[in-house]
Parts: structure tokens; C-alpha cells; sequence
């Protein structure tokens, strides 16, 4: 990058529309201009649920160091900034154009040095999606989320009558790796308190002993049945809101990943499972099923079991985010299901761009 102001620029993430999806600001970074602390500042100034600092790479083509913060703490991961950072790499500095039909198989990949570890980004030029490979260490607490754990939270909740049917149940809290933890509340059976949630605290209980760092949040969500096409794996659809830190976020990466890891581990079904390696080929289109059908010629490798779930955020805020989680499943030497892979995916668009004045 050349050298003057650091630049900037803002990208919706998990849409192909402007003014949808999840707001993302990107700081070009050249070498260790901006401290640690400067970053911090920058990161609520914008003010966006994160903010990344992506630096140069010493050679073109080699990694790059990703720092990514939200307003108030430096985190280790997030799927939207990752997905985001990945736009801005193939669309700005390592643009491959898209020629014709001869390079609808043709991917474009990098690697992101982030504080969770080394991320490896895709991007097809023809299907205009950005995939990765998530860093995970799935973890599921022992202790458990309480139906009055989240009448506290969210007091308009037992309103709901059938809030009711919830009295017995209690909800896992997840970490898709650590220091990046989400209660999972299924409201599949109470589906009206979807819409009167707010962005109060989130119910999120006791943390196992050295998980209890980081970033925690609260998902909810309401299963909407299973999308089958012959011939193409099953997808399991999911409408979900999530609150961290006091705020309703429109798009979570992250928080995707939980969901989708741990209902991967407890479908008891396995013909919903698909024990192919292939993910396919699919259309232009910009729905949910489009995300997901152009992603599939990005594998995850060799499985037992692999799940994709197609997942809807932000809708109430007005910023529709369209998100696919694929997750595979393998079985350990004991014979016990866990996560062997996970890939994050969906489209970005670009907002703006300028620079920082006298900001070094």
C-alpha cells in the first residue's frame, strides 16, 4: 500500500444489498503504524460492532495479520470481519476478474493471522461469495441457561404465553472457540417471543473455569424446518436474533457457527446428513438456498457427516443478513460425534471508502 493516511473502507457483509446486512469498517494498516490502543479508539469511533485492522503482508500473497475490535475489547474471532476482510482482499488489492465460463470453477484463497489462529479465506469471482475456514475448540458449559434466566433478561418474554411450554427446558451455552461464547436459546416451540425481544443483558450463566474470558452473547432462534432437493444436501433453516454487550447485532459470524455446531452434534437423523465430500454448484440467485448452492465447490475435505444450515439475522433491525454454515461430523476412537471442520459463507457488499486525517 502507498504510502500518506491510513485508508479506510466500510462493507456490508452477509448481503449483496446496500443498506442490508452487517456494517464493517476496514483499516489499511501499513506495517506497526497504529498502536494497539489507537486501534481501540478508532474501533469505537466508527462505532460499527467491529472494526478490523488488516496490515500489509511482507510479500504479496503472504498472510496478513487481522486484528479485530469491537467498540470496547480486542477479540480473537468474528465470522462477519473475516468475511468482510476477505471481500475487501479479492475486490481491492488481489482482484482476479471473472473472464467467462472457463473460470466459474476458479477460486481465489489467502490466509488472515488473527488472534484465534491462521484463517484461510475463499473467493470465486463468478459466484461473488466469500467463504472460510473457521478456527474452532467447540465447547459446551456445564451449566445451563433457565426459562427465568431469560424472563431477567428479557422481561416481555412472560408475556408470551407460550413462553409456558419453556418451563421445564433449559439451553446450552456454546464456545465456538475461546473467548467467544453465546447462549442458545430455542424458541422454535414459543416463536412470538422472537419478536419481542430487546437488547437488554444477556442470560448467560456460569462459564466453565478458564472459558470465562472474551466476548459473550445470547442467540436466539426458532428452527423452520428442512429445505430437500434431490440430489442436493439437506438444509436446515434457522431465523435467529443475537445480543451482546447491550446491543442487537445484525449478522454473527461467530454466533452461527455455535448454532450450527451444536445442532450438527445432537441431529439424530442421519439421512439429513450428507456423507459426500462435493458441496456442489449452484445459481446466481441472492436467496439463503444461492448462498449456499455457490459455496459448495469450496469443500471442507473428507467426512462422515456434513450439515448445512441456512440462516436468516437482523430482519427486525432492517438489515437482513443471509448466512451458511456447513459443519462436518466425524466420530472419535470412544465413538463420541464432534465438530472436524467449519465453514463460514455469504456475500458482501462495498459502502464506502476515504481516509484517516492525522491519524498515524
Amino acid at each position: 500500500m502507498a504510502a500518506g493516511p491510513h485508508t479506510f473502507m466500510t462493507v456490508n457483509v452477509f448481503t449483496a444489498e446496500k443498506f442490508k446486512g452487517n456494517p464493517l469498517a476496514i483499516v489499511a494498516v501499513r506495517g506497526d503504524a497504529l498502536s494497539q490502543a489507537k486501534k481501540q479508539l478508532l474501533a469505537k469511533e466508527f462505532g460499527f460492532s467491529e472494526t478490523v485492522f488488516l496490515h500489509d503482508a511482507p510479500v504479496r500473497g503472504m498472510p496478513r495479520r487481522l486484528d479485530i475490535f469491537t467498540p470496547d475489547e480486542e477479540i480473537p474471532f468474528a465470522g462477519h470481519p473475516v468475511l468482510g476482510t476477505a471481500a475487501y482482499i479479492f475486490g481491492c488489492i488481489d482482484i482476479q476478474p471473472y473472464t467467462g465460463p472457463e473460470d466459474r470453477e476458479n477460486r481465489q484463497a489467502a490466509v488472515l493471522l488473527t488472534k484465534a489462529g491462521p484463517i484461510t479465506v475463499f473467493s470465486n469471482p463468478y459466484r461473488q461469495v466469500q467463504a472460510c475456514i473457521v478456527p474452532h475448540n467447540v465447547h459446551i458449559h456445564q451449566h445451563k441457561i433457565t426459562l427465568d434466566d431469560i424472563i431477567e433478561a428479557q422481561p416481555r418474554c412472560q408475556f408470551i404465553p407460550a413462553m409456558e411450554m419453556l418451563k421445564k427446558r433449559t439451553f446450552p451455552i456454546v464456545s465456538i472457540v475461546k473467548g467467544m461464547t453465546f447462549g442458545l436459546v430455542d424458541l422454535t416451540d414459543a416463536p412470538g417471543a422472537m419478536a419481542v425481544l430487546g437488547a437488554e443483558r444477556s442470560p448467560v450463566a456460569k462459564l466453565d473455569e478458564g472459558w470465562n474470558a472474551g466476548l459473550a452473547g445470547c442467540l436466539y432462534y426458532r428452527r423452520e424446518g428442512v429445505e430437500v432437493k434431490e440430489g442436493e444436501p439437506t438444509i436446515h433453516k434457522i431465523h435467529q436474533r443475537v445480543m451482546v454487550s447491550g446491543m442487537e447485532d445484525p449478522g454473527t459470524g461467530s454466533a452461527s457457527c455455535a448454532v450450527a455446531c451444536y445442532l450438527a452434534l445432537n441431529i439424530a437423523n442421519s439421512q439429513s446428513a450428507r456423507k459426500t465430500r462435493s458441496l456442489g454448484q449452484g445459481d446466481a440467485s441472492q436467496t439463503n438456498e444461492g448462498i449456499e448452492a455457490r459455496t459448495r465447490s469450496l469443500s471442507l475435505g473428507p467426512k462422515k457427516e456434513h450439515f448445512v444450515f441456512g440462516i436468516e439475522q437482523g430482519v427486525e433491525m432492517g438489515r437482513r443478513c443471509q448466512i451458511c454454515v456447513e459443519v462436518d461430523i466425524t466420530h472419535n476412537e470412544e465413538g463420541h460425534r464432534q465438530v472436524s471442520a467449519v465453514m463460514l459463507s455469504g456475500r458482501s457488499t462495498f459502502m464506502t471508502k476515504g481516509e484517516l486525517i492525522g491519524v498515524y
